[in-house]
């Protein structure tokens, strides 16, 4: 009994050349200039040299907004008691601060900058 019912068929017309809707977008598209590109990308590139980025606005530990210490090397910020190790208002450094993550990032490229002046220097005395 199935097998006898035939389905209908639908075609779908997928062709959207031609139509109104390319004029449209047409329209509505804001005007292309090759200055305006030249000043958009010359714009973004001062902002991003204008100085250090900007600190996030809540803590990077906890993810809580409030009182932030922020780093002065990267984007993170934290909370005094959320830092590793928790500091006190009495403990804050004078002049900048670097987060626990800089100090860390610091240590290993300053060991990786002696093992390389040992390596270089090593190489000069061998050579001479």
């Amino acid at each position: 009994m199935w097998d006898k019912m035939e389905t209908p068929t639908i075609v779908y017309d997928l062709d959207t050349s031609g139509g109104l809707m390319e004029q449209i977008q047409t329209l509505l598209a804001p005007p292309k200039s090759d200055e305006v590109e030249k000043r958009s990308r010359k714009l973004v590139r001062d902002v991003r040299r204008s100085g250090r980025a900007t600190n996030h606005d809540t803590c990077d530990s906890c993810r809580e907004g409030g009182d932030l210490l922020c780093c002065d090397h990267c984007p993170a910020a934290f909370h005094l008691q959320c830092c590793n190790p928790p500091l006190s208002e009495e403990m804050l450094p004078p002049g900048e601060w670097m987060c626990h993550r800089c100090n860390v990032r610091k240590k290993v490229s300053d060991r990786c900058g002696e093992k390389r002046r040992a390596a270089w220097k090593a190489l000069q005395e061998a050579s001479a």
